[in-house]
């Protein structure tokens, strides 16, 4: 399909303003049209992709009744403000998160989940995002105070993977780490000065492990939360890890006991 898009309608929300609601790139773009999850509004295609691959893209825009508009590579580098678009943009609705209490009912025999506290940075949120999801993390849950969006740059890091986790937003993670606790599940925190090492706690019982903020760290206040302190064994002279890094080092050691058990 060619031509102008139309305009959406003035009730329709997008994901931030009009510069800011597109997706682009070959692994976010294929990966969100496909899953079906975050409502497209709109696939713009470069006139430069192969025939094969814009009739792979259209039929997959058919089932979900997405229009597919075909375009030169400098006005889709306009729309996005990005370069790197690999002949693929999506305008997006806002993301849509799991609503907590559809997720509670939900019934997971020995869950495993990632508390985000204050990830700032769009980067290293779609870093972890992508981790937990690989790693098989059944939902991660972010509390709604100084915390990243759900943004094109997140998608765009995270490889789609946006679209396979649970992702929820709360008000409140202190009340969502007391009400878990007393359904079972064991609260972790990671600190320097922990006597348990990460590897000797057992990820094979219900567990919600906490990465904090990039630079304070998990707050006080839910670190009094947590059921055990782990740390990561360090041997170099460097301070701390990156809280991306930190995370994957975490959902590794989770995946590596998990897959086993």
């Amino acid at each position: 399909m060619a031509g102008k898009p139309s305009k959406l309608k003035k009730n329709k929300p997008l994901l931030g303003n009009h510069q800011k609601c597109w997706i682009w790139g070959r692994n976010a773009v294929r990966e969100t049209l496909s899953a079906g999850f975050w409502p497209v509004y709109e696939l713009h295609l470069s006139d430069q992709l192969s025939t094969q691959e814009i009739a792979e893209l259209e039929q997959q825009a058919a089932c979900f009744t997405v229009p597919v508009f075909i375009t030169n590579e400098k006005e889709l580098t306009q729309k996005c403000r990005a370069s790197d678009h690999q002949g693929m943009i999506a305008k997006m609705a806002p993301f849509p998160y799991t609503s907590i209490d559809f997720f509670n009912q939900q019934k997971t025999a020995s869950p495993f989940y990632l508390i985000l506290d204050r990830i700032q940075d769009p980067f290293n949120f779609g870093a972890i995002i992508r981790s937990a999801e690989i790693m098989g993390a059944d939902a991660i849950v972010a509390g709604s105070h100084e915390q990243c969006e759900v943004t094109s740059l997140v998608c765009r890091t995270s490889a789609g993977a946006v679209n396979h986790i649970p992702l929820i937003q709360v008000p409140d993670l202190i009340s969502l780490c007391r009400d878990w606790k007393k359904n079972g599940i064991n609260i972790v925190g990671t600190a320097m000065q922990a006597s348990e090492m990460l590897t000797e706690y057992n990820f094979q019982q219900p567990t919600a492990v906490i990465v904090g903020n990039e630079g304070t760290g998990i707050s006080p206040e839910l670190q009094a939360e947590c059921t055990n302190l782990v740390r990561i064994p360090q041997q170099g002279r460097t301070e701390s890890l990156n809280v991306a890094v930190s995370a994957s080092i975490l959902l590794y050691e989770a995946g590596r006991q998990r897959s086993f058990s």
